[in-house]
């Protein structure tokens, strides 16, 4: 499957799918500069990457947000539910960003083992099978192949719900839609 990434520098650019809902507010607060609305009521999950260093641009109680390892809501299919259920939001943003560092996360195994037994005590053992655990759930091959494939999970479970897959560019601050071409 090929990916395009699709910027947003005009409302014209919100594709249309996205055009009068939670993701389009959520794409016009943060690459647009919206005027904040009022919200009584969440209206996006927005799921982002436990090291994205960026705060999204979102008013006061437009969203709840997951920090999760590359923005995979694998291991939190009860809080999503609740959000849902409960908080009643209507959209989900899968947001992960390109210079994500859980990408390749094997070729960081060495680093990882020696500051768990440096900073946290461990012994080499424990840590190496600490990693070898866990890596595996939490890599990301590539951050926009990973928030499409997280979407369309995402989307299969809940598919009454808008489920978004963007991209947030480290450079600019902007998010970008990422589609299947």
């Amino acid at each position: 499957m090929t990916l395009a990434q699709i910027a947003v520098k005009a409302e014209a650019d919100i594709l249309p799918l996205y055009r009068g809902t939670p993701i389009g507010d959520l794409l016009r607060y943060q690459n647009l500069a919206a005027p904040p609305g009022t919200y009584v009521r969440p209206e996006v999950l927005l799921a982002t990457c436990l090291e994205q260093q960026a705060a999204l641009r979102v008013p006061e109680g437009f969203a709840i947000a997951l920090h999760t390892a590359g923005a995979s809501l694998k291991r939190d299919p009860f809080k999503v539910s609740w959000a849902i259920g409960v908080a009643g939001v209507s959209a989900i943003a899968i947001v992960g960003h390109d210079d994500c560092r859980l990408a390749e996360l094997r070729s960081q195994r060495e680093q990882f083992v020696v500051q768990m037994i440096e900073a946290a005590g461990w012994e080499r053992p424990a840590a190496e099978q600490h990693f070898d655990h866990w890596s595996d759930l939490f890599e990301v091959d590539e951050p926009a192949g990973f928030v499409a494939a997280e979407a369309a999970r995402v989307q299969s479970r809940y598919p009454k719900l808008l489920v978004a897959p963007l991209l947030y560019q480290s450079a600019t601050g902007a998010l970008t839609q990422v589609v299947a071409e």
